[in-house]
């Protein structure tokens, strides 16, 4: 019995391979019920190891980076039938989702993975590391962090040789009338393009509303305004600021640096994040190419 016991042991400790004899993965049936989960993936793994996405926002071309990739799988739009049919072994949820995480696992009796919504650039690189390991693809992981780091970099470098002015006061600033400051990925990013968060300056912590009243008392040199362009219309939002009487002395306003910046190329929590590093630094210096 006892050497039963131990060649059992030695049996499972063996790599699994396939029938062409490459490795095989430990989870090949990975469902994403969250945005940043479904673009993280399709950096990290092969389309035959998805087996179904979020919903139909990542087909959203205002909010998804990945909307034709995403076209092909089964969306499971908060679906229990949809998500048991799908057969999945991994299932990938936001850390705002994380209540039910027992739910889902007595359900499918697949893992149920937490991916932490990165509020900073480093997080969000160990949000992709931790996802590479876990997926087995540590490889692929650091690729993408490579790139983001290259890139980011590349950037860093091109602002310090192309701008010698003051560091840019930016406020971010939504139809909603909310802001970011403090522990945000807006606020972070600023900082990684040498600005200053003109909220977080303030001592501002988080997602917050703002008072017109506010925006004056801090004037800012720029208003970025994240708009979703089949929602918002662009001209009226324009209105709200370059001809209300009261901001016409706050330096965004006067000197017309209120820009207008899609939600995808701002928001993301995924390796599109660096993309959007690049977005804004492209917006704040107005770089040509």
């Amino acid at each position: 019995m006892k050497k039963l016991f131990l060649f059992l042991i030695l049996l499972f400790s063996f790599t699994i391979v396939n029938a062409k004899g490459a490795q095989a993965k430990k989870y090949n049936r990975i469902v994403s019920l969250t945005l940043n989960g479904d673009e993280m993936l399709f950096g990290l793994v092969s389309e035959n190891r998805i087996a179904g996405l979020s919903g139909k926002i990542n087909e959203d071309k205002e909010i998804s980076n990945i909307v034709d990739k995403a076209k092909k799988f089964p969306k499971v739009e908060s679906s229990e039938e949809v998500l048991i049919s799908l057969e999945p072994d991994l299932i990938i949820v936001a850390d705002w989702l994380s209540k039910k995480i027992g739910y889902l696992s007595e359900l499918t009796g697949a893992k149920v993975y937490i991916l932490k919504t990165a509020n900073s650039y480093e997080e969000q690189k160990k949000s992709i590391k931790d996802l590479a390991n876990l997926v087995e693809e540590k490889e692929n992981g650091e690729k993408i962090i490579a790139n983001m780091d290259n890139r980011l970099k590349a950037l860093q470098n091109k602002i310090a040789k192309k701008y010698k002015g003051p560091k840019p006061r930016i406020l971010m600033y939504t139809t909603f009338g909310s802001t970011s400051g403090k522990n945000t990925t807006f606020d972070d990013m600023v900082r990684l393009i040498n600005g200053i968060n003109v909220i977080s300056e303030a001592g501002i912590n988080k997602y917050q509303d703002i008072s017109k009243e506010k925006i004056i008392e801090l004037n800012p040199d720029i208003i970025i305004v994240p708009i979703a362009k089949k929602y918002d219309n662009v001209a009226k939002v324009s209105k709200l600021f370059f001809e209300d009487p009261s901001l016409k002395n706050v330096k965004a306003v006067k000197n017309k640096k209120v820009y207008f910046v899609q939600y995808k190329d701002i928001s993301a929590t995924s390796q599109y994040m660096i993309d959007n590093i690049e977005n804004l630094a492209k917006v704040v210096y107005q770089f040509k190419e």
